[in-house]
């Protein structure tokens, strides 16, 4: 990643592959994308490589799931997503297994996971460096939704590889503005997993680079 970053920040110039990005669904590992000024520090204005594609997969949909970092390592993913018939991007920052308490209370997790869609929560307390990532209030969307993890991209994985997933089952939750949620997976293995959502409108991605494969 540090090769390609280099030329992308004064390491001189590079003649771009005739690979024409017409859309965030065209990004594959190793592409470059450049985000506008958001309300997030580690997005706004910042510069990503697509490092990795892992794939969600409801039903017969799948949805890749973009891994992006910035020149200093920082991590964020990335979807898109859509709803009555509007695009927009997900980005998403995962809460370290430790950290998870942090945010929701075990009895907050525990009444999430058992309470029905329209169930709202308060965050009393948002813990530091999570804070422009968070709301104050979420209401549940979904009573659970099971889908599948695979660890690749869907769209370039042959048939074998496709069957080595895990199975989840989701509990979402968002904002009233509809600019923040939770999303919370928890895994057969009994793992879970909480990321913290902000969704910005297309526009938000202001250039995009194909990458050198």
């Amino acid at each position: 990643m540090a090769g390609f970053f280099s030329r992308m920040f004064g390491g001189g110039a590079r003649e771009l592959p005739p690979v024409q990005l017409d859309h965030p669904r065209d990004l594959r590992t190793g592409d470059i994308i450049k985000l506008g000024f958001l309300e997030q520090s580690e997005l706004s204005g910042k510069t990503f490589e697509i490092t990795h594609v892992n794939t969600y997969i409801y039903g017969n949909m799948c949805y890749p799931e973009l891994i992006l970092k910035d020149r200093t390592g920082t991590t964020i993913f990335l979807m898109v997503e859509e709803e009555d018939g509007e695009e927009y991007l997900a980005f998403s920052k995962k809460v370290a297994r430790n950290d998870v308490r942090k945010v929701l209370s075990q009895d907050k997790l525990d009444a999430i996971i058992k309470a029905r869609a329209g169930t709202t929560i308060h965050l009393r307390k948002k813990p530091a460096g999570m804070e422009e990532w968070l709301a104050d209030n979420y209401t549940k969307t979904d009573d659970q939704v099971t889908g599948m993890f695979l660890a690749g991209d869907a769209r370039s994985l042959s048939n074998e590889e496709m069957k080595r997933t895990e199975p989840f089952t989701s509990y979402t939750l968002v904002d009233s503005d509809d600019k923040y949620a939770l999303e919370i997976e928890v895994y057969g293995s009994g793992e879970l997993e909480l990321s913290l959502t902000v969704y910005h409108d297309m526009e938000a991605l202001e250039e995009m680079w194909p990458g050198k494969n």
